[in-house]
């Protein structure tokens, strides 16, 4: 007569529990991978749109440095535009008692990130300039 281990009342109970464990963790598992998914989405946008300012950022400084060059070359003029790069640049230089202040507005052509930088400048036009201050405007 084979042997059997005799039965408790209450195992009835447990019958399928193991299944039902392994449900309730893997969907928790499921929910930890979506949540991380998200979080990678999350900080490659952020990476990108960090990259695409820093392109606004240096076209702007492009158009700051062609002022420069103009300056020390004896070609001021009151607009400035150009490409570098993904970016593009518009600057406009205004002169008041020998003191020139040209604003530059760099633009990543295709994401639409913008930056403005500001920078006064003296000097005798056709000479390097002296650079008086320089600023930063989102």
């Amino acid at each position: 007569m084979p042997y059997s281990l005799p039965r408790s009342p209450s195992s009835p109970i447990y019958r399928g529990s193991t299944l039902v464990i392994s449900l309730l963790l893997l969907t928790l598992m499921s929910m930890l991978g979506l949540g991380a998914m998200q979080s990678a989405q999350l900080e490659e946008k952020m990476a990108s749109n960090f990259r695409y300012g820093v392109a606004a950022f240096h076209a702007a400084e492009a158009g700051l440095q062609q002022a420069i060059e103009n300056h020390a070359n004896n070609q001021v003029v009151a607009t400035i535009s150009g490409t570098v790069g993904d970016g593009e640049f518009s600057a406009s230089v205004t002169e008041s008692s020998s003191i020139y202040t040209v604003i530059s507005d760099g633009a990543h052509s295709s994401s639409g990130a913008r930056q403005q930088l500001t920078m006064v400048l003296s000097g005798a036009v056709g000479s390097n300039p002296t650079v008086n201050s320089w600023s930063h405007d989102e």
